[in-house]
């Protein structure tokens, strides 16, 4: 069988580790650009290492690096200097920057949070493990490509939050992330400490367990120096799509374990910090000159899925009162029946003779798209008529098509050229369509919300 592994990159595990790699599997990579194998390292005398390798198919993208150095920076020092503070991890054996690529010892267990056992004392181990996370000392040398730790939260919330700013307003503002952004840049939290070592993106699916306790968190290529209340912020940001304990619960098991008093404000904020931190980047890559490629039907769901929470939470958190917009009637015409056809065949016909799991799901991401075209011919002329004239109602001298509407509107909200609260209700009214059109393909992900634990 041919090996998965980059023939070069297969060299350099050998040459680097003074073994051969005597059998390999391949696994998932631990992201969406990832590849994996365990792999067996065998030594000269014989001797066996269980391993598993994971590279990136992004190694081209120098943009990708400081990713990796961070990564590869906090595994050396779990793995090393701070092996005794009590995060448990897969020991990082190599590092090979041509590929992005980490060589580890193989941890078994189970990343499906939903099928553990006791869920609860789970889930206390975990956030016993954030809260060890959380006292490492953020000054240690070694930890320096995680930032710097003199510089206060606060001050590099606020470098981010311009940067992404900046950044949307040149890769094709969108109104819902300028108020985010606004609201973020005009209610930074005080600093109640320093700067600590976080995970950047902790929750379920990026831990390890076997049993009722954590085996290794994993996935740290968000790893940075921040605030405590991000990490958390992070699971409850998580937990709209993968089920978790009660966050109560997972509070009052970070409070046990570090001593640390839960902000509630300071997490609501991180949530909303945290969804930007993502959905920023993800409109400048699909606005990029020469992006060939539309949005697949997963990344049309959690879009609209993550606009819809971010301009809620906006409202929630400026105290601001939004009413739904009328949702005209807008009967289907015949093409709906084509639409109706399509999803037929690939549910009866299609789905059952996929004949492997990549194309079954690819399958099942064309089904999404199809939903969305099917709703998007029968509203879509309406709701960005009423779009339209919403936004020139505001604002007069907007361009006369939709585009340059919302993009008008962008830059106002940026340049405070707005009434707030009539710009949070537009962007809810958008956002309210944009869901009724996407809501067949996204089924709980049209109303899902935080649980209320004020």
């Amino acid at each position: 069988m041919a090996s998965a592994i980059p023939s070069d990159l297969r060299q350099q595990v050998e040459q680097q580790t003074g073994c051969v790699i005597a059998a390999e599997q391949a696994r998932g990579g631990g992201g969406a650009s990832r590849q994996g194998a365990e792999v067996t390292l065998r030594a000269a005398n014989g001797a066996e290492r269980h391993c598993y390798l994971a590279w990136d198919g992004r190694a081209g993208d120098p943009s990708r690096l400081p990713f990796f150095q961070r990564e590869t920076a906090i595994l050396g020092a779990l793995s090393g200097t701070c092996r005794d503070a009590g995060v448990r991890i897969a020991p990082l054996v190599a590092s090979f920057p041509s590929h992005l690529a980490l060589l580890s010892e193989f941890v078994s267990g189970n990343d499906r949070f939903p099928q553990a056992e006791d869920k609860a004392t789970l889930a206390s181990d975990f956030m016993a493990q954030l809260a060890a996370l959380h006292r490492i000392d953020a000054s240690l040398p070694e930890l320096a490509p995680l930032g710097d730790a003199a510089e206060p939260p606060a001050s590099r919330i606020r470098a981010n939050v311009a940067q992404w700013r900046r950044d949307n307003l040149a890769a094709g503002a969108d109104p819902v992330l300028q108020l985010a952004l606004a609201w973020l840049a005009d209610n930074v939290p005080a600093d109640r400490g320093p700067a600590v070592v976080l995970h950047g993106d902790a929750g379920p699916g990026n831990f390890l367990y076997q049993g009722n306790q954590v085996a290794a968190l994993v996935d740290w290529e968000l790893t940075h120096l921040g605030d405590p209340m991000e990490d958390l912020a992070q699971i409850w940001v998580r937990s709209l799509i993968q089920p978790f304990v009660p966050m109560r619960e997972a509070f009052a098991a970070y409070e046990a374990a570090s001593g640390t008093a839960v902000d509630l404000a300071r997490v609501k904020y991180h949530r909303l910090y945290f969804q930007l931190s993502f959905s920023v980047p993800s409109t400048a890559i699909a606005a990029a000159p020469g992006a060939q490629l539309g949005a697949s039907g997963t990344a049309l769901m959690f879009g609209t899925m993550h606009k819809r929470v971010m301009v809620r939470s906006v409202a929630d958190l400026a105290g601001i009162a939004v009413s739904d917009p009328e949702l005209p009637d807008c009967p289907p015409d015949w093409t709906d029946r084509t639409f109706a056809t399509a999803l037929a065949d690939l549910q009866h016909d299609i789905v059952p003779a996929a004949g492997n799991q990549r194309a079954a799901a690819k399958t099942k991401e064309l089904a999404r798209l199809v939903k969305f075209w099917r709703r998007r011919a029968s509203h879509g002329a309406a709701f960005d008529a009423a779009e339209l004239t919403e936004i020139r109602a505001l604002m007069p001298s907007a361009p006369d098509n939709l585009a340059g509407a919302r993009a008008a509107l962008a830059e106002a909200i940026a340049a405070d050229a707005v009434p707030f609260a009539a710009a949070v209700q537009l962007c809810h009214n958008r956002v309210t369509r944009e869901t009724f059109i996407m809501a067949e393909a996204m089924g709980a992900l049209a109303t899902t919300w935080y649980e209320d634990i004020d």
